[in-house]
């Protein structure tokens, strides 16, 4: 009698831990191309097209053509621990749109068509 109740309850036990296993939301693999640790923006909507990758923070975009022409392209945040607020003017002026971690935008729309500067770790 022991060993069945051991048994029913070493097998709700599996049931319970393959069960937790089973609905473990899954990380959001990066995109072909999107280094780790790196904002990554491609020129192309999608992923697609020559990528442009930065890894701190950055008051002047400006230099780098993904961000300077950002309209339908797209980003992704592989950064390591943070999120990254990205601002449509250089110098973190303006409005801000937060990217988290494991994150991106398939499609940039017209509130951000250019990519001025980028910080790292603001909340």
């Amino acid at each position: 009698m022991n060993l069945k109740r051991s048994l029913a309850a070493l097998g709700m036990a599996a049931g319970v831990a393959l069960g937790a296993a089973a609905v473990a939301p899954a990380a959001n693999a990066a995109p072909a191309g999107c280094a780790s640790g790196g904002l990554c923006v491609y020129w192309n909507t999608n992923y697609q097209g020559s990528v442009q990758t930065v890894y701190q923070n950055n008051a002047d975009l400006t230099g780098y053509a993904n961000f300077r022409t950002a309209l339908h392209g797209s980003a992704f945040n592989n950064g390591n621990s943070c999120n990254v607020v990205l601002w449509k003017a250089t110098n973190y002026q303006g409005t801000g749109w937060a990217l988290d971690r494991g994150t991106g935008w398939t499609d940039i729309g017209d509130n951000l068509s250019t990519i001025g500067s980028n910080k790292w770790c603001t909340y």
